[in-house]
Parts: structure tokens; C-alpha cells; sequence
């Protein structure tokens, strides 16, 4: 009876759909978890490149950043070059994607100057200075 209900709901194009689903719910389903997975250990990924970018930066001026405004440490890190190359040797996932993504980018120089923006760069700054002076 809610079967009835359902596909009525569903018109007729629906109801093809809901039967394409029934008949291919196992594929469906692993391939949305795969990909879920895959998200997950592209997001990981993203936390490294942000860590091995910014190491140097973070060595460099040291305890100093943790005193320091996001404002300042925004004007710091415009006047330093960016090693984008560095983000490359961060792991072997082929793979990134920002924090809050769902969509997978093939990890490269490129990719990370879209994604790391200067707002994300000083954010993760913020977090790494304010982890260690605890």
C-alpha cells in the first residue's frame, strides 16, 4: 500500500527511477560510499598541504605569530612567497578538497592556489600558532 502511495507520488518518471534504484541499490550505494571515503581522505589531505605551505612561514617567525592578529599575520604572509611545490610532497593522496567540500580536485599547484585562499592560509596559521602556545 505505501509502495502504491509512493509511485503515485512519483509520476511516471519518478517511478522508473525509484524501480532503476531497487534493482541497482547495492552499486548505487557503494559507489556513493567509495566516494564518501574518498572525500573524507581528500579533507585529511587538505589539513597536510596546509601544514607542510606553512611550515617554513610558521618557523620563521615563530612564537611571535601566536601574539599577533589575524590582520598581521595576513600582512606577514602577503609580503612571503608562497611554496605552493611544498604542498605537493605533503602525501601520496591524489586528491584534495577544502574542509567543508564534497568535490574531489586532482591535487597541483593550481588546485591549491584555488583552494587555499589567503583567508583559509591565515585561519590555519591562527589554529597551528594557537595548538602549540597551549
Amino acid at each position: 500500500m505505501i509502495d502504491a502511495l509512493v509511485r503515485r507520488f512519483l509520476g511516471t518518471a519518478g517511478t522508473g527511477l525509484l524501480d532503476f534504484y531497487v534493482q541497482n541499490s547495492l552499486w548505487i550505494n557503494a559507489l556513493l560510499f567509495a566516494y564518501a571515503v574518498l572525500v573524507i581522505f581528500a579533507r585529511r589531505y587538505y589539513s597536510q598541504v596546509a601544514r607542510y605551505i606553512l611550515a617554513g612561514f610558521i618557523q620563521q617567525h615563530g612564537d611571535k605569530l601566536s601574539k599577533k592578529s589575524p590582520k598581521e599575520i595576513r600582512t606577514l604572509l602577503s609580503k612571503w612567497k608562497i611554496p605552493w611545490e611544498e604542498g605537493m610532497q605533503a602525501g601520496w593522496f591524489p586528491f584534495v578538497s577544502s574542509p567543508q567540500g564534497l568535490l574531489l580536485r586532482v591535487r597541483s599547484v593550481r588546485t591549491f592556489q584555488k583552494i587555499f585562499t589567503m583567508d583559509r592560509l591565515v585561519e590555519s596559521i591562527v589554529q597551528q600558532t594557537s595548538s602549540r602556545s597551549k
